[in-house]
């Protein structure tokens, strides 16, 4: 016969169940780190910087053409992140929020305005 558990036989002295002291007890769903949504601004900016410096040759326009596209289709999916911790998130989160969908609209705009151009 299993001997019933008590106070003093439990391993965990913690009496909150949630495992992530950060974590807003009154939400259901758990808060998204708005800054790792930034990272499409590493092939934004490679691409930026392959057409501004080598931009005269067909395969650096190529190869730009193609790490824009991945870091455009990553802006978007940041982009709506982004819109959504807006929509929801706190006063702080807002304002990393707004600063990553801007650097992440600056930096498609760069790549798409060297891509016209070049051409």
């Amino acid at each position: 016969m299993p001997i019933p558990a008590t106070a003093s036989s439990n391993p965990n002295p913690n009496p909150n169940p949630n495992p992530n002291p950060n974590a807003n007890p009154n939400s259901d769903e758990t808060p998204t780190s708005v800054s790792g949504h930034g990272w499409p601004l590493f092939p934004l900016a490679l691409a930026a910087l392959l057409l501004r410096t080598l931009g005269e040759h067909t395969w650096a326009y190529v190869v730009a053409a193609v790490l824009g596209g991945v870091g455009l289709l990553g802006a978007l999916i940041g982009l709506g992140e982004c819109v959504g911790a807006l929509r929801r998130g706190p006063a702080r989160a807002r304002g990393k929020a707004a600063w990553v969908a801007f650097l992440l609209l600056a930096g498609c705009f760069v790549v798409i305005n060297r891509l016209i151009t070049t051409w």
